[in-house]
């Protein structure tokens, strides 16, 4: 049962750091950078001139709708512009403008003093711990989702019907 306990205040933990809501000065969600830091990375790993917007959803692991509709959201700011492919029509990309890349670039910066922040409340060997913590823990996990990459063990019913359960 501890090991139950355990498994919830670490799941619990991880939703409180992901829910932290840090609005920088340029007034752009957590959500937002994380696309607009994605598009301006494919463009500079690619050098081509944008990112189709099923590769941007894949990328930041969001449905397609939610996806188009944070990009509406940037566009009507202006910070990314939409392009249809030459190539091939019913596919549309999406792009950095140069307001954009300023915003990202804010953004960056204003992301960077707050952990600067964090860092110095939290102090330098601590959050190495952390970090060291966090990395062999995410080793764990990768190896365990892989040994049955369908179902945890702990999702699993011993008394699922059709299988051996000592009751016939």
């Amino acid at each position: 049962m501890k090991n139950i306990a355990i498994h919830t205040k670490l799941m619990y933990a991880f939703q409180r750091i992901r829910k932290v809501e840090i609005r920088p000065e340029t007034g752009i969600s957590k959500m937002e950078f994380f696309a607009l830091q994605a598009i301006g990375g494919y463009q500079q790993k690619t050098g081509l001139p944008g990112i189709y917007v099923s590769e941007l959803a894949r990328n930041l692991r969001i449905a397609s709708s939610q996806t188009s509709r944070m990009l509406k959201i940037l566009e009507e700011r202006e910070l990314i512009g939409r392009e249809i492919d030459n190539r091939d029509r019913r596919n549309t990309y999406v792009f950095l403008t140069e307001q954009g890349r300023e915003v990202c670039r804010e953004t960056q910066d204003s992301m960077k003093c707050f952990m600067k922040r964090v860092l110095q409340s939290m102090g330098e060997d601590r959050v190495e711990e952390l970090i060291s913590l966090c990395n062999e823990l995410a080793e764990v996990m990768e190896r365990e989702a892989m040994k049955n990459p369908g179902r945890p063990d702990w999702a699993a019913d011993p008394k699922q019907p059709g299988k051996d359960n000592g009751d016939s």
